[in-house]
């Protein structure tokens, strides 16, 4: 990976945290759907037998993981869209 690759992820991994930061955790949505969210894997882990743990982890893990993957690549796709409409129109 060559430099500007790496800053370039770090900036995105920056930005991406801020926004969380400023914009998602302060909305009262968010924060009812991360209670209901807590609330629904404690309950479902009490029907989990224990051997089962590791394999609900592993599956919420890859979930996470998938999940920063597609904001990932959408947040890319409106910095590249930005560009292409800012060269467009100036």
């Amino acid at each position: 990976m060559d430099e500007f690759e790496k800053a370039f992820n770090q900036f995105k991994s920056m930005r991406m945290e801020s926004i969380a930061n400023v914009t998602i955790y302060s909305s009262e949505e968010y924060k009812k759907l991360m209670i209901d969210s807590d609330r629904l894997f404690t309950e479902l882990c009490t029907y989990v037998k224990p051997e089962g743990m590791k394999l609900l982890m592993d599956y919420c893990n890859v979930v996470t993981l998938l999940q920063g993957i597609a904001e990932s690549v959408m947040y890319e796709q409106g910095l590249r869209d930005g560009l292409i409409f800012t060269t467009t129109h100036l």
